[in-house]
């Protein structure tokens, strides 16, 4: 049997849901969240054969989400892995939902990596993508990061609709001067059961008819 050296959790539960956003999630739901917190537990006991994991992400959806009580639990449930002692253990956050008793918290689990999504700081693709987009706590957000955690990772995307090359280097510049350690910048990709696929859908179609 294969080794296995990295895990990647999913946690499918948003407070908003984003118009571009095609990966598998709900609305949050303390009940749902709860039961898929059990059989997650009783997956990873059913599969995991003991190997040394050197690397953990937990994904979403929007994990921070998550009540603390049951981040709790969920970090419970990833100490079933034999964690490597060179590790990296990263965890997805809003940055609605950043605060001091989560990043505490964070850090009594091991976590020594966060990932941002501001995706841009450009208030007139706000509607577009359903995002709150605040430049004022985007940069209070994650100065209190900072103060917790050294390696900080900020997700930023590119080409919306009448974007321009000056809106891009607005959100680079941007996080140049908060200086993280690490940018991921991704390209808007119009998937199938978006908002925004159906929005472009309609457009196009009473556009021809």
């Amino acid at each position: 049997m294969q080794k296995i050296e990295a895990v990647y959790i999913h946690i499918p539960f948003c407070n908003t849901i984003c118009n571009y956003c095609d990966f598998c999630k709900m609305f949050y739901n303390e009940k749902i969240v709860d039961n898929y917190l059990i059989a997650l537990e009783k997956e990873i006991k059913k599969i995991y054969n003991g190997d040394v994991i050197k690397t953990i992400y937990i994904g979403g959806g929007t994990p921070s989400s998550l009540t603390t009580k049951q981040l709790e639990k969920l970090f419970n449930i990833v100490k079933l892995f034999n964690l490597s002692s060179k590790y990296e253990y990263t965890i997805e956050v809003n940055v609605n939902d950043i605060t001091i008793e989560k990043l505490e918290l964070f850090k009594k689990n091991k976590i020594n990596r966060i990932s941002i999504g501001i995706e841009t700081i450009n208030n007139k693709f706000a509607n577009f993508l359903n995002r709150e987009i605040n430049k004022k706590k985007f940069t209070e957000k994650i100065n209190i990061v900072k103060k917790y955690f050294k390696n900080i990772n900020i997700d930023l995307m590119y080409a919306f609709p009448n974007e321009k090359i000056e809106d891009l280097e607005k959100d680079l510049q941007f996080i140049e001067a908060i200086n993280v350690p690490h940018i991921s910048i991704y390209s808007l990709i119009i998937e199938e059961h978006t908002k925004i696929y159906i929005y472009i859908f309609k457009i196009f179609f009473y556009n021809i008819y």
